[in-house]
């Protein structure tokens, strides 16, 4: 029973799938089969019929009534009349060129040029003295394979290297001690003592760390609820002077 069964479902299985209801077979040529093709007409050629709406948009666009084509050549002809018009004074006027302002500068030159006066100037003593070249005196080079360096005579004379200091030179000499009461950083380790360890906070301490009670909270709360003695209350006469706007920018309104 159990075969017979199963080769029943493989029967079912082997059957090929039904078409649809209202399912077109696709075309099989590219030609049309359902209409007749366009035929050749008396003269041999396609006949194209148009809609009139079609032969309305094949025709050229018409040029507007007012429209002026260009000037054919640049030479404009002038009438007799305006060769021999003679211009107003304002016309003469408003032809002239704008001046250029008096304080005006034009560009300089590059090359500048030397006055008389100056070709002729002597130098004073001073100046020719300022012109000399630096002098380098008791100069003498480091012998060596570096001839950058210099070696520079000492300006110290010898009575000078061979002389005592002071006490007051030595006092002043020695090196400035720091304040006795001075702290120097602090470690970033910082020991606690025995007695913070085991301390205990007092009853104030206690309260102050106790977390804010929320009980006490209106949830119906309204913070835009104006009261009622508020909306009977009146100014002073000097903030109703102080609400008052500036009188220079009061501006009258336009009937």
């Amino acid at each position: 029973m159990a075969v017979e069964v199963s080769m029943q479902r493989i029967g079912d299985l082997a059957k090929p799938k039904a078409l649809a209801l209202g399912f077109f077979e696709d075309r099989r040529s590219v030609y049309w089969v359902d209409r007749l093709p366009p035929t050749p007409g008396p003269q041999g050629t396609t006949v194209v019929v148009l809609t009139p709406r079609q032969e309305q948009l094949v025709h050229a666009k018409k040029v507007h009534s007012l429209w002026k084509r260009d000037r054919p050549t640049p030479v404009w002809h002038v009438r007799k009349s305006a060769q021999d018009w003679e211009a107003s004074e304002r016309l003469q006027f408003l032809a002239q060129f704008r001046p250029v302002n008096k304080d005006y500068k034009y560009e300089r030159s590059v090359y500048t040029i030397v006055g008389q006066n100056a070709k002729k100037a002597e130098s004073t003593n001073r100046l020719e003295e300022l012109a000399n070249p630096k002098a380098y005196k008791n100069n003498t080079e480091k012998e060596g394979w570096n001839w950058n360096e210099c070696i520079w005579p000492s300006g110290v004379s010898e009575v000078a290297k061979k002389g005592n200091a002071s006490e007051r030179l030595e006092y002043l000499a020695v090196a400035k001690l720091p304040n006795q009461s001075f702290q120097g950083e602090r470690s970033v380790r910082w020991p606690i003592l025995e007695p913070a360890k085991k301390a205990s906070a007092t009853i104030r301490v206690q309260q102050l760390a106790r977390p804010k009670s929320r009980t006490t909270i209106n949830d119906d709360y309204d913070p835009y609820k104006v009261t009622a003695s508020a909306k009977h209350a009146r100014p002073t006469p000097r903030v109703s002077e102080l609400s008052m706007p500036i009188p220079r920018k009061i501006r009258q309104k336009k009937v």
